[in-house]
């Protein structure tokens, strides 16, 4: 299995969740949201390259689309021509979630473009239900320990994100060049329902909390429809103008 998340830059100019959605004030998510959008979900080549950043939007698309019975999967293709992009032809780069984000705004991974994203406060599991409820999925970078990747991978996907208690300190540690981004499309009392890998997995809030970096809230109309109305509580008129203001950078 492959990686492909290295750290964003900070860019003054992202736009934050808690500017638009006051999570607090919006009706309380319900405990336990997971829509079963499907039995089986593809490796989107993150067996083959570093492509994790454009994995994990695609499958941000087939959650969408699904849950409008629509169900489109983006093929590897989709995936390994995005990846290309923002690598310069370098598959076994790496890229940032940012970089990323704005190249699936600006130009669009497998002909479908994102209206907008916000980032989210990193490690909040308020926010976090908050943005599998409102917006149907959550794209979330994490940096993982080291006894993730030291397991067997023909298991792995049975096998929960959650951190044992025989652990050593130094395995457990989050680890910057284990850096991995995937899609949050549901959560429950026992953790957060996450795709990557090519297979729905439990992560425990435990694990969220420890080794969560980066979450952003993305805002396409495959989720929210054609008409573009935005999910309850979300300020999308505001947050379109101040998008606006920066289209022409490569920043944002």
């Amino acid at each position: 299995m492959k990686l492909g998340r290295v750290q964003s830059e900070h860019d003054s100019r992202t736009l934050h969740l808690a500017d638009y959605v006051k999570i607090a004030s919006l009706p309380t998510p319900p405990a336990k949201e997971l829509l079963e959008t499907t039995t089986s979900w593809p490796m989107l080549a993150n067996n083959q390259f570093n492509c994790c950043t454009s994995a994990a939007a695609g499958h941000m698309v087939h959650h969408w689309t699904a849950a409008n019975r629509r169900g489109v999967f983006l093929t590897d293709a989709d995936v390994i021509r995005a990846h290309a992009h923002l690598t310069g032809d370098r598959l076994m780069d790496c890229v940032s979630m940012l970089d990323a984000l704005k190249y699936w705004r600006k130009t669009g991974i497998g002909k479908h473009r994102v209206h907008s994203f916000v980032k989210a406060q990193a490690q909040d599991a308020d926010e976090l239900r908050g943005i599998v409820y409102l917006f149907g999925s959550a794209y979330v970078g994490l940096d993982l320990p080291k006894f993730v990747l030291a397991g067997d991978p023909t298991g792995w996907p049975q096998i929960p994100w959650a951190i044992p208690a025989s652990v050593a300190p130094e395995d457990a540690a989050p680890q910057l060049a284990n850096g991995h981004c995937v899609t949050a499309v549901g959560y429950g009392e026992d953790g957060i329902y996450v795709v990557t890998w090519g297979a729905l997995k439990t992560m425990s809030w435990e694990f969220y909390g420890c080794y969560n970096v980066e979450t952003y809230a993305v805002l396409s109309s495959d989720w929210v429809g054609s008409d573009q109305v935005s999910p309850s509580g979300f300020d999308l008129t505001s947050l379109g103008r101040d998008l606006s203001l920066v289209e022409g950078s490569s920043s944002q």
